[in-house]
Parts: structure tokens; C-alpha cells; sequence
């Protein structure tokens, strides 16, 4: 299957996306895109293969599970390509679904596998730091203001998720310009931080190809969020990450991201988000300003794609920590003032 390269924000209305599901599409100049299933409504994130003298190097994996695992295989296969040829494999994130393959490809191939190392936090290690975790996320939903008959259900659903972090190591750091080896320093690291501390976008020099997991997708507005582990100002991260891109705005440059399609003018996109951004913390800021003090009250009073009520409890607690990181920007512009305690509250600062 081939790919139609398309503009940032096209619209789909329901009947114009495919019926089927997405196995895969070739790129161009020996990458091939495998959609990998994971249990979510983007349906896949996508795994790509790109092919190197010395063999394959594969950036992003997929979620755990059989299914995804059987779909990488064999979007494998349809590259024309085997296990036994992956010589490496680099990772936007470790969110698990782009990381949670990693315990299987250590399994069944001798390939190397690269993070930069501010993912660390995102990855499982031990009973004694996982429960630590918990704990932390436990009174971060009470810092929040959620209500106390929420907080079981909250906490049991961020215990569900603990439960799939990936649990292995990386082998190689990964850092900021430095090429990804077994690539002849075509494929460069490029950090993006904001949608986690060490994100990762790569840049494909001799293809003039982009890929961004996470950090910049075609239609949705990547979640950057403040909670337990994150950076203290990940809007901030995210926003300047977010600039950086820019310099990629080549005519032809194609942006291959971890979910929805191929597209164009990374540059484009990069201003959309930003505007977005803008919006929110001004939305934020009138929330705040009417009396709206904790994070928990400031979500329910701000926009979203559907009613908070409606929220399942990983899009609630999605909403909350997108939420705080808009509050510590306005608050680390002087716009807004925190005082702590359980819950915390914000409220205008003088001027």
C-alpha cells in the first residue's frame, strides 16, 4: 500500500477514513511504515523500518501485546525484511506504545535499543520504585482537588497503566545531534522535550524525511502534561521544542509521525500548536480569574473535544495534568501565583 503524503490539519469527517484497518504503507527510499494496534481510539501507532547498509534500524515499536506483536512481524515481512535483520532500534518515547515491544525484540533478535536518557522516568524498574510512583501520583490527584470519591478510581486506573510500563533498559543513549549509529550519520536525534522529558524527534538526512513520534502530529494536539516525573515546566519544553523544528521546514520534507498520517510543513503545524497554546493558557487565565482555584476546577471549566463529565479515567486524568502544566506556565510567567497544600490553588497575581 502506498501513502499519500497530505497538508497538516486535514479534516476527516467519519465516512471518508478508511474501513479497514491500516497494516502498513511503504514510504519511499527503503522506510516502510508498520501500524502496530494498541487498545486506544488512534487504533495504531506506527513503527517504521528504515533500511541501512549494515541492516534495519527501527524507530518505535508498538504496544505489548500479541496482536501488536504479530503486526510488527509482519510489517516486517512486508518490507521484505526479517527479526534477524534489526541491528538497532531507537525510540521517540517510552510511552508503552511506542516502547512496549521492547521486551520481545531483546528476546528474539541481538538488536541494540536506544532512548535518551531523560525517558528513564517513563520506564518500570522494580517493585520498590514502581510503588514509590504510585505514591506520588496518589497525592498529586489530592494536590489536583479531585474529589475524594473519585480519587479510588483515578488511582486504580494510573495503577492499571503502572502495570504496562515498559520494564527494560535501554543499551545506548541517545543525545541531540549526535547520529544514531549503524545509520553512516544519516539519521540524527533531534530533542524535543514537552510531551516527556526525553523525547526524541529523528531527522533523516539522505531522505529528507522527518520523524516526530509524539511531539507534532498531523490533527491531534499532542498531550504535554505536568504530573510526577515530568519536567517542573513542560509547556515550556514543549513550546521551545516546538521552535526548534522550524529549521526542518525544507521544501519536500516529508513528516513521518507515531500516529494518524504522513504530512507536510512541519512549520505550519508547529505555528497551529503554538496558537493552540496560546488559547488555552488565556482560557486557563480566565478560569482562574472567576474564581476557579484548584486544577480539578479549572479543567472542568475549560474546553475540550467532548463534556469532562463525559471523560473516561484516563482522559480525566489526561485533562488534569494538561491542566497543571498550563497553570505553572501562566505561573512561571508572573501571570498567576500557586499556594500548596492539598489541594493547591491558584489565584491572579497582582499587578
Amino acid at each position: 500500500m502506498s501513502w499519500q503524503v497530505e497538508p497538516a490539519d486535514t479534516y476527516r469527517r467519519p465516512e471518508e477514513r478508511p474501513t479497514r484497518r491500516i497494516e502498513g504503507f511503504a514510504v519511499a527510499g527503503g522506510v516502510w511504515a508498520t501500524a502496530v494496534p494498541f487498545p486506544s481510539p488512534l487504533a495504531y501507532s506506527y513503527s517504521y523500518a528504515l533500511r541501512y547498509p549494515d541492516g534495519i534500524v527501527v524507530v518505535d515499536l508498538g504496544w505489548d501485546s500479541d496482536e501488536a506483536w504479530q503486526a510488527f512481524v509482519a510489517g516486517l515481512a512486508r518490507a521484505g525484511a526479517c527479526l534477524d535483520e534489526v541491528k538497532g532500534v531507537v525510540v521517540t518515547h517510552a510511552h508503552p506504545d511506542h516502547y512496549g515491544l521492547a521486551s520481545r525484540i531483546r528476546e528474539h533478535t541481538s538488536a541494540w535499543i536506544g532512548a535518551h536518557p531523560g525517558e528513564r522516568a517513563q520506564i518500570r524498574v522494580g517493585e520498590a520504585e514502581r510503588g514509590d510512583r504510585l505514591a506520588e501520583i496518589a497525592d498529586w490527584l489530592r494536590e489536583c482537588g479531585v474529589p475524594r470519591s473519585l480519587l479510588a478510581e483515578l488511582d486504580g486506573e494510573l495503577r492499571a497503566l503502572d502495570s504496562v510500563l515498559p520494564s527494560v533498559e535501554p543499551d545506548v543513549e541517545l543525545h541531540d545531534g549526535v547520529p544514531v549509529p549503524g545509520t553512516g550519520g544519516a539519521l540524527v536525534p533531534v530533542h524535543t522535550p514537552g510531551h516527556t522529558a526525553g523525547h526524541l524527534c529523528f531527522r533523516e538526512r539522505e531522505r529528507n524525511m522527518l520523524l516526530t513520534g509524539d511531539h507534532i502530529l498531523p490533527k491531534v494536539t499532542p498531550n504535554v502534561a505536568r504530573r510526577p516525573g515530568s519536567d517542573p515546566d513542560p509547556l515550556r519544553d514543549f513550546l521551545a521544542s516546538l521552535a526548534r523544528l522550524h529549521r526542518f521546514a525544507d521544501p519536500g520534507t516529508v513528516v513521518l509521525p507515531g500516529h494518524e498520517w504522513p504530512f507536510d510543513s512541519v512549520s505550519h503545524r508547529a505555528d497551529v500548536l503554538r496558537r493552540h497554546h496560546d488559547d488555552r493558557l488565556a482560557e486557563v487565565e480566565s478560569a482562574v480569574a472567576r474564581g476557579c482555584g484548584t486544577v480539578w476546577e479549572v479543567a472542568q471549566a475549560v474546553s475540550w473535544a467532548r463534556d469532562f463529565s463525559a471523560f473516561t479515567p484516563r482522559s480525566m486524568r489526561s485533562a488534569l495534568a494538561e491542566t497543571s502544566a498550563h497553570l505553572m506556565r501562566l505561573g512561571e510567567g508572573g501571570r498567576i501565583r500557586r499556594s500548596g497544600g492539598q489541594p493547591e490553588r491558584w489565584t491572579v497575581a497582582a499587578r
